[in-house]
């Protein structure tokens, strides 16, 4: 009895923030970031969707902690970052910052979807926002310059 007890809290914690089914809640789309002739992988961070009816709002670790054990792609310095949504955000709403410190970042010139890597060698992680209809995203992405 006491385990039954037990599961059925358990599916109630899991199932208690959704409407409906257990289907998949809304989301932002994912970019895909390109530099040179290399992928630069983009890791969806804190969002608020809402589709089809559905609405949802996540938050995630700060982004230093999300990509820290990720392996970053490895650019030259200067290099230019494009990114590309399927469905483009709302004119002006991208914006790009570099995290310079665990609670520290500064903000980066976006010109037509893209931004220019720093001359300065290592790692180097940023974080970006962009607003739709639906709502809003924020992502991540981690380099190391060469």
């Amino acid at each position: 009895m006491r385990k039954a007890v037990i599961r059925l809290m358990i599916l109630f914690v899991l199932t208690g923030c959704t409407r409906g089914s257990l289907a998949a809640s809304p989301a932002p789309p994912l970019p895909t970031l390109t530099t040179v002739d290399k992928q630069v992988p983009a890791f969806q961070s804190s969002y608020c969707w809402k589709s089809e009816g559905k609405s949802s709002c996540v938050d995630f670790i700060p982004p230093l902690l999300q990509v820290r054990n990720e392996n970053p792609v490895t650019v030259p310095s200067h290099a230019t970052i494009a990114i590309h949504f399927d469905k483009k955000p709302n004119p002006g709403t991208l914006q790009v910052n570099e995290w310079i410190g665990e609670n520290k970042t500064r903000p980066v010139v976006v010109k037509d979807s893209a931004f220019v890597l720093p001359a300065d060698k290592g790692i180097h992680v940023y974080s970006f926002f962009a607003e739709w209809e639906e709502g809003s995203a924020y992502y991540v992405c981690k380099v190391y310059v060469q």
